[in-house]
């Protein structure tokens, strides 16, 4: 086994954006909206800031998805208060993605060119886990 134990909660840990802060211009920039745009979605809720050890006013980065998915919905005619109801509806969506697959690994291995992913035990059968299997090919999951 190439991978060293704990690899799933490392993994999950360095890919935490929690600190990682934009200016409303470069979150502009980064979004292809204008800083006008993101200073009024700002005003009016549809983002979250936080103030910097500076006193500057910064967007925390999973806010620049928020802005994007807002501009797309935005580009595909529907008005802001629409795009932005489509944007929650979307973002629950991936918080949910987001907890089923990093709830899920139990730890993550490599053997030759099988990337094994230990999806934690069935219910009521603690001692048999689901295993995904990953290869370049395909994916495959067995219980074990």
């Amino acid at each position: 086994m190439d991978t060293p134990k704990g690899y799933a909660a490392w993994l999950q840990q360095i890919m935490q954006p929690d600190n990682i802060l934009m200016s409303i211009r470069d979150a502009a920039r980064a979004s292809n909206v204008t800083d006008t745009q993101v200073r009024y979605w700002v005003k009016s809720g549809y983002l979250k800031t936080v103030k910097a050890d500076n006193g500057a006013i910064k967007l925390p980065y999973d806010q620049i998805v928020i802005i994007r998915m807002i501009k797309t919905f935005l580009d595909e005619g529907y008005t802001l208060n629409g795009a932005v109801k489509k944007t929650q509806e979307t973002k629950d969506l991936g918080r949910s993605i987001h907890h089923l697959v990093f709830s899920s690994f139990h730890n993550i291995e490599r053997q030759g060119d099988e990337t094994i992913f230990d999806l934690g035990p069935l219910e009521g059968e603690p001692d048999k886990h689901i295993f995904a299997i990953e290869t370049p090919e395909k994916i495959t999951y067995v219980v074990k």
